[in-house]
């Protein structure tokens, strides 16, 4: 399925750094959906998600994932009951407090997540192989800057 989208404007015009930043949220999740969509999978976006965000912490808490997550800490339970079942994370008692516990990526977690993420390039390979060497220098310097931005964005916290 072919989309227009909204946030085109003319090839030598900057956007307006006031508006940016939603607009590289929206491109961002929407390429991440469509790229997810064109992989077969049995584990849901989100829960993908959530397993990468623990492969790159490490061990979190269920209150500390639904915080990552945005989400609540029965949504994140289920998710984290689900992706245990299927033997992606494990769970152990946090030492320091006996009604949490700590959920950890297994190894065969990470080698599922590796799977996902090989599927995603496999996938998106002729995409990117039509776009022309100019193209690709540009979105590889769009990756280096959102990786800084992403560092600045989570060292500043929350915006009150």
């Amino acid at each position: 399925m072919t989309t227009s989208t909204s946030l085109a404007t003319a090839p030598d015009a900057p956007r307006d750094a006031s508006t940016l930043g939603g607009d590289l949220v929206v491109a961002c999740s929407r390429f991440a959906r469509t790229a997810a969509q064109a992989i077969d999978v049995d584990v849901s976006v989100t829960m993908w998600r959530m397993l990468s965000n623990l492969a790159h912490t490490g061990d979190l808490s269920v209150t500390e994932l639904a915080a990552i997550e945005r989400t609540s800490q029965p949504t994140v339970s289920k998710m984290v009951k689900r992706l245990e079942a299927q033997g992606l994370v494990s769970r152990r008692p946090d030492p320091t407090d006996r009604r949490s516990s700590a959920v950890s990526v297994t190894d065969a977690g990470r080698a599922s997540l590796a799977r996902y993420r090989a599927s995603l390039t496999t996938a998106l390979a002729p995409h990117l192989a039509q776009l022309d060497e100019d193209d690709l220098r540009t979105l590889d310097r769009a990756l280096d800057l959102l990786a800084r931005l992403t560092t600045e964005v989570a060292d500043a916290g929350p915006i009150i």
